[in-house]
């Protein structure tokens, strides 16, 4: 019986994301398209595309990463993200990962007002408004915690402003708005050029690599 009301539970998810993505009225399309480097090499790409409707945001996020030695391929890493937002509050989200050997999947959606996660059920939680680490979103730097679309977990992050600093992107030096995020195993800069447009990550691994997501 468990069984059969979670497949009902994803099912409906699913018709519910099909029937939004499919819902004709887009009033405005945005893209973020980042090469990915980790200590200076390549290894490939993130990108996030937005899409407004008249009641909810589509956000899809694509990335696929790949490190080599002397050619070989030691490390694959593959995500893929929908989500869809009531405004500022995340209202479903469906998210698989391939990092290295692990398999991670996340569901979750909005129930009478209420968020709540589906799968991984061990890492269950109910929130009001809650949000991912949607970089897009300036309003994410107001946070306190934040749901991990790899792992469903809803981590505790402590978010501060760096104060304004020149930043390298395309090719161009411009002076950006800098904040610092920190959780648990979590070490990121962020950049937004007038304090609103998201324009470059950069981020210290736990085994410390070096990773920096650059505009295309």
């Amino acid at each position: 019986m468990e069984f059969a009301n979670f497949s009902m539970k994803y099912l409906s998810f699913k018709y519910l994301v099909l029937f939004l993505i499919l819902f004709p009225s887009v009033s405005f399309a945005k893209d973020w398209n980042f090469d990915v480097f980790m200590d200076d090499k390549l290894i490939g790409e993130h990108t996030f595309q937005l899409k407004e409707e008249s009641k909810f945001h589509q956000l899809t996020s694509n990335a696929q990463f790949k490190v080599t030695l002397l050619s070989i391929p030691v490390y694959k890493y593959k995500h893929l993200s929908q989500e869809l937002w009531n405004k500022d509050c995340l209202y479903a989200i469906e998210s698989s990962t391939q990092d290295g050997g692990d398999d991670y999947r996340v569901l979750g959606k909005t129930e009478t007002n209420t968020f709540k996660l589906i799968e991984p059920t061990k890492e269950a939680f109910i929130a009001d408004c809650p949000m991912t680490f949607s970089y897009w979103n300036p309003i994410m730097l107001k946070q306190s915690k934040l749901l991990n679309v790899q792992t469903g977990e809803y981590t505790e992050v402590k978010i501060k402003s760096l104060g304004k600093k020149l930043v390298k992107v395309r090719s161009e030096n411009i002076e950006a708005d800098a904040y610092q995020l920190n959780g648990r195993n979590i070490n990121i800069q962020l950049w937004y050029k007038d304090n609103k447009e998201w324009v470059k990550l950069e981020s210290t691994t736990p085994d410390n690599h070096h990773i920096v997501y650059m505009l295309k």
